[in-house]
């Protein structure tokens, strides 16, 4: 599961159906977990693309999915754009969830911009995220 959006520490903001500028609905860190959580398969990954958002994944990690990712600061806009960018291109291409994030991360600096430490993953301890594969290659 991706959310690319605006938060902080416990708050997720969520557009909401108007074709105006708002200020979006604020949701918790709770509720967006419990949310998530309300279903027969819960997702194996949540990556909240938005500002500070690593203060929630651990509890993430706790409820809802074996894997989180989250960024440690405020992220610019390119940063995270190019992080999932990435991200999704090495899972796609039958990478581990590790290297996938490594590999995000060394686009980020590679490109020159300043987010290459923010993206933060965490997992539970009962899985390892370098031989967990999310995509199988076609063989």
């Amino acid at each position: 599961m991706h959310f690319s959006g605006h938060s902080d520490d416990d708050l997720i903001v969520f557009e909401d159906e108007l074709d105006e500028p708002h200020e979006g609905v604020i949701v918790t860190a709770r509720a967006f977990a419990n949310a998530v959580a309300a279903t027969d398969d819960p997702p194996l990954l949540v990556l909240l693309n938005s500002c500070n958002s690593a203060a929630q994944i651990d509890g993430l990690v706790e409820r809802v999915a074996p894997f989180a990712i989250g960024m440690a600061d405020e992220i610019d806009d390119g940063d995270a754009i190019t992080y999932a960018a990435q991200f999704y291109a090495a899972v796609a291409n039958g990478q581990s969830i590790r290297a996938a994030h490594l590999s995000a991360q060394a686009a980020l600096e590679l490109a020159g911009l300043t987010g290459h430490e923010l993206p933060t993953l965490v997992h539970a301890a009962d899985v390892d995220p370098a031989t967990t594969i999310l995509v199988k290659a076609a063989e």
